[in-house]
């Protein structure tokens, strides 16, 4: 019965293209206790949770990898890595934004 729910469990992950913790470690090449310490630090939160084990959407890859250069390459520490993705998002919304307003007044280039 066990092997059964957690076959279910795990067809469900992927059906959803969610994420474990140590799916994401393993994706970026991390021990997943590193994963766990940006889950404390909100630089990474979880779109649901399974058995009380937290799962991620696939773009979360690409956050990691984000958090990973400016962690370890440019050396920024982890309250500046949440400002910088923080107002990088912002900025990319208000351009999205500003972008469906231009089109709306017909002024796209």
């Amino acid at each position: 019965m066990m092997i059964d729910n957690t076959s279910a469990i795990v067809l469900w992950r992927m059906e959803h293209s969610l994420l474990t913790v140590e799916d994401l470690a393993d994706a970026v090449g991390l021990e997943p206790e590193t994963v766990e310490t940006f889950i404390r630090y909100r630089l990474i939160e979880p779109s649901t949770t399974s058995s009380s084990s937290p799962l991620f959407p696939t773009c979360t890859v690409d956050r990691l990898q984000r958090i990973l250069h400016l962690r370890y390459e440019l050396g920024v520490n982890l309250a500046g890595v949440s400002v910088i993705l923080d107002t990088t998002e912002h900025l990319q919304q208000v351009q999205m934004e500003l972008d469906i307003l231009r089109r709306r007044l017909g002024l796209t280039e």
